[in-house]
């Protein structure tokens, strides 16, 4: 598996779209792997790193920016992370992905190249 192959065709596939549309695309990229789940939480995580630390998106709730290092931030998003065998249907990640709806404590803003922000 090379990591980089996979945030490269993640992000070719997935630029623009919601923090659910980009998990569901590294879904895809990591269906031929068995049991994948905890793969899958570590390159969504990876690839988020570095999509804050070079200043390609960032993370915001209800039109505001989160704040502090983009280490905090990721811990706020993992912190939040629903846990393994939830009953909850508002914790599915995979199905409807409604946990990226109801219950993550922020979404994507991707920053163009110009500067301009596209708000999921």
């Amino acid at each position: 598996m090379n990591r980089e192959s996979i945030y490269n065709s993640v992000l070719a596939s997935a630029r623009g779209l919601s923090l659910g549309a980009v998990w569901q695309h590294i879904e895809v990229e990591c269906r031929s792997i068995p049991d994948n789940s905890a793969l899958r939480k570590e390159l969504f995580f990876g690839l988020l790193q570095q999509l804050l630390t070079t200043g390609a998106a960032r993370l915001a709730c209800d039109g505001v920016y989160l704040s502090g290092t983009v280490e905090q931030q990721l811990e706020q998003l993992a912190a939040a992370w629903p846990q393994p065998g939830s009953d909850d249907e508002l914790d599915d990640l995979d199905e409807t992905g409604f946990w990226f709806l109801a219950k993550a404590p922020a979404g994507l803003v991707w920053i163009t190249p110009e500067g301009q922000e596209i708000w999921t």
